[in-house]
């Protein structure tokens, strides 16, 4: 694909140069003297094969309170400040500094939503006029449902988010239907709709929410019966719904149940477009496109996947292999197994190690052999 695009949150290395002793604030690094950010950082997005690109290193949620265009600080320095957490009252509602650090003096986390779809139909719209007849590659990562939740005053065409339902949590969950929404009228309205491949997933569990908090006595459990949430190895953790759309080409209405993982989207994608994945690349993606279109085509789809849960103080806290209706867990730092069968139980309630020691010393050693 010659043209391509990333917008939203790119958690990578800006590649300064750090002091002598080695030690570099987060909260600093836009005045740190020994970056020079007029330069392009380096392992940015370009980097990564994007060129053209719209991010923060940190999404909403940390420092710095900046976006990045094309691998550049889209800030002059002089417009930087040093923000303390809080809450600031902003043209688009009250945004929120969780972590303190350097931004943009008008850094606004209620408008964030609002500037990637901004982002997103100015590409488009440079794409369709310069380069009609080559496709696109477009990824827009939300900053939807992340913390602080600071949902703006209103949307883009003047309806209300702020206040429409129970929580914060919930009104950015509004929003974020009105962003995609937004986003496929604008294909429709540029006679894009037809023949672009749109993927919507996430690459988390929910939140979850507090047990008998607000959201769940309104009726919304993100997770559903899945135990765990964001941030866990349980199947609330990790297991996500994906919805992909290709009108007239793929069929509509049905679902798919085999076991799938967003690294395969890569060598999915090359497939639906007819483009040979590059020498090297895409080496743990496996294709589920001829999977999509017949739901009896299961031949050399995934078998594994694997998951790790690390912290960067204490190591490796659990990890989990799921193997058909299987699913393994280990903590290493008590070498404790868990194993369940997520067919009939998908909750995780039941813990059935103790008598299947063989598959668990089966899963664990392919566990082993395919982690980091």
């Amino acid at each position: 694909m010659k043209i391509n695009i990333t917008i939203g949150k790119v958690p990578i290395k800006s590649g300064f140069t750090p002091p002598s002793n080695g030690a570099v604030k987060q909260d600093t690094m836009l005045s740190n003297p020994n970056h020079d950010w007029s330069k392009r950082m380096r392992r940015g997005p370009r980097d990564m094969g994007f060129k053209k690109s719209y991010f923060t290193l940190g999404g909403i949620q940390s420092c710095p309170y900046s976006f990045f265009r094309n691998d550049k600080l889209d800030t002059e320095m002089d417009n930087i400040k040093y923000w303390n957490p809080g809450k600031y009252n902003m043209p688009k509602g009250e945004s929120f500094i969780n972590k303190k650090g350097e931004g943009s003096k008008d850094w606004d986390s209620t408008d964030y939503n609002m500037k990637m779809v901004h982002e997103a139909k100015r590409f488009i719209k440079i794409h369709k006029k310069k380069k009609p007849n080559d496709p696109f590659f477009a990824y827009v990562a939300l900053g939807g449902v992340h913390i602080p939740h600071s949902p703006p005053r209103e949307y883009s065409d003047g309806s209300p988010i702020a206040g429409v339902y129970p929580t914060p949590h919930m009104d950015l969950l509004g929003e974020m239907d009105k962003v995609i929404g937004s986003l496929m009228t604008y294909l429709k309205r540029k006679g894009l709709l037809r023949n672009t491949i749109v993927i919507f997933t996430s690459d988390n569990g929910g939140l979850g929410g507090k047990k008998g908090g607000s959201e769940q006595k309104a009726g919304h459990v993100s997770n559903g019966p899945l135990r765990g949430h964001k941030g866990t190895i349980y199947e609330g953790g990790h297991h996500v719904p994906m919805t992909i759309r290709w009108k007239d080409h793929l069929p509509e209405g049905q679902t798919r149940s085999h076991l799938i993982g967003i690294n395969d989207l890569y060598s999915t994608i090359c497939d639906l477009a007819g483009v040979q994945v590059p020498p090297g690349q895409a080496q743990d993606s496996v294709s589920f496109a001829e999977y999509i279109f017949d739901e009896s085509n299961v031949n050399g789809l995934r078998e594994y996947l694997g998951t790790w849960r690390h912290n960067s103080k204490t190591g490796l806290l659990s990890h989990a292999l799921r193997k058909n209706k299987w699913k393994l867990i280990h903590f290493p730092q008590r070498d404790e197994f868990e194993l369940y069968d997520l067919e009939n139980d998908k909750s995780e309630s039941k813990n059935l190690a103790s008598s299947n020691s063989q598959l668990v010393q089966q899963m664990y050693q392919y566990l082993k052999s395919i982690g980091p």
